[in-house]
């Protein structure tokens, strides 16, 4: 979905970089043609592996030893750092291989596009870290 698009819209660099022109015979993408209305069809140009791995969540954290915690008044504390899709390894090409759901009508909750599998370019998950303390008085 990010490679035809109209040019009033911003495109991938190879998209100009490497399409058909007389000089350039071996490209990878078609010649530019902004009134273009075929290349936005489905067609096995667009199907690559999607397969990957993600840091889903983890979270690291260091509990205070009773000992230190009865001098400030506390039964219990801890410290903690967690982060939320932090590394994603694919050979994907496009934004991100987990297809966020979205719809042709953008109905919340709507999951036919990621059903067929379907890229549209949709915003990626968000990368998330958060920092915390739990006191117990």
């Amino acid at each position: 979905f990010t490679v035809f698009r109209l040019f009033n819209t911003n495109v991938r660099e190879d998209r100009l970089t490497d399409s058909w022109t007389p000089s350039n015979t071996d490209a990878k993408y078609p010649q530019l043609d902004q009134s273009d209305t075929f290349s936005g069809a489905f067609s096995s140009f667009y199907v690559e592996d999607g397969s990957y791995v993600r840091l889903r969540n983890v979270q690291l954290g260091y509990n205070f030893p009773p000992s230190i915690l009865e001098r400030i008044g506390l039964t219990g504390m801890r410290v903690f750092v967690q982060g939320q899709n932090l590394l994603t390894f694919t050979g994907y090409s496009n934004i991100d291989p987990s297809l966020p759901t979205i719809s042709e009508d953008r109905a919340t909750g709507n999951v036919a596009d990621q059903a067929a599998g379907i890229d549209r370019g949709t915003y990626p998950t968000n990368r998330i870290v958060s920092f915390g303390l739990n006191a117990s008085f």
